[in-house]
């Protein structure tokens, strides 16, 4: 009989430091949340609003972020031409993604770019997701990304209701 537990995967390890808050564009943390992102996709995608999710996806997560770093939390006139947008906004959209944005433009022309801070918090929203299904610790959860413990058991209570995992309300009583 092994009297051994097996060990608990670190939260430590699942919340890199540039989860400790916004990293700077040319950091070695914007890399690693970048990469991050690329890891994560799909949950990263679905958690980000619509127009970071249209650029990181024609352009890469490190192309978005850097775009909620420099226009976010703004309206941001979105020309018709190709070259004047790649001009205005910093970086280049493929052409699908380009009409996408375009079609979903207000009447006046303009996107609003999601704030870098709260596709930061979208973002390490994924990554507590992350540490949570990998197993860890939720205290050292709570203490690596900075939240409370309540929160924590919101996520799980959450994740479990989306997941179909939820106990029915006669498997309570």
């Amino acid at each position: 009989m092994n009297l051994h537990a097996s060990p608990v995967p670190s939260a430590a390890a699942a919340a890199p430091p540039c989860f400790a808050g916004l990293p700077a564009p040319d950091s070695d943390d914007f890399e690693t949340l970048s990469a991050f992102c690329e890891t994560h996709r799909i949950e990263a995608l679905a958690a980000l609003p619509w127009v970071a999710a249209e650029v990181a996806q024609s352009c890469g997560f490190a192309a978005m972020l850097r775009l909620a770093h420099r226009h976010g939390g703004r309206r941001v006139y979105l020309p018709r031409g190709r070259n004047a947008c790649a001009a205005r906004l910093g970086l280049e959209l493929d052409a699908a993604a380009h009409r996408r944005l375009l079609d979903r433009a207000s009447a006046a022309g303009t996107i609003e770019v999601p704030s870098a801070w709260g596709v930061f918090v979208a973002l390490r929203r994924v990554a507590i997701r992350a540490a949570l299904r990998a197993g860890c610790d939720q205290r050292e959860i709570a203490h690596a990304f900075g939240v409370t413990e309540r929160h924590l058991r919101r996520e799980v209570d959450s994740l479990q209701v989306r997941g179909g995992d939820a106990a029915t309300p006669e498997s309570r009583q």
